[in-house]
């Protein structure tokens, strides 16, 4: 089983597994270990008012590309140790599934907003002075 599990390590450190962040700004390459290897950014993404995202897709190129890399090393992995793969997990690219918001009553719902509700009549918007008469 050593043998087998070195071989496998090997395998695992030669492969290769290439993924793109959401706006395919970054590619990003990964071992089948997950070991980041190679990493490329489109000069648009480097000229672009939005900068800032390029940390934010940076990661997501990342974890997309490990994500690849778990789903195609897990197959091997079970068979090694004689398990069943687990069924397939969500991506890592996939959009988290949208939740619905519990509904309420409509008396709840009325009980909710009068107690949210604010008064502003006695409030004197042209005054410096705070609610409480400071200045």
């Amino acid at each position: 089983m050593r043998a087998q599990a070195g071989e496998l390590d090997a395998r695992l450190a030669a492969a290769r597994h290439t993924s793109q962040s959401i706006d395919r700004s970054v590619t990003v390459t990964v071992t089948g270990r997950g070991a980041l290897v190679d990493l490329r950014i489109a000069d648009s993404a480097l000229d672009g008012a939005h900068i800032r995202n390029l940390g934010i897709s940076i990661v997501q190129a990342v974890r997309a590309a490990r994500g690849v890399a778990h789903e195609a090393s897990v197959p091997e992995l079970s068979a090694l140790f004689g398990l069943q793969p687990p069924p397939r997990s969500r991506s890592p690219l996939e959009p988290e599934p949208v939740r619905p918001e519990p509904t309420s009553s409509p008396r709840r719902r009325a009980a909710d907003d009068a107690i949210h509700e604010e008064s502003y009549e006695e409030l004197d918007f042209l005054s410096d002075e705070d609610a409480d008469g400071r200045r």
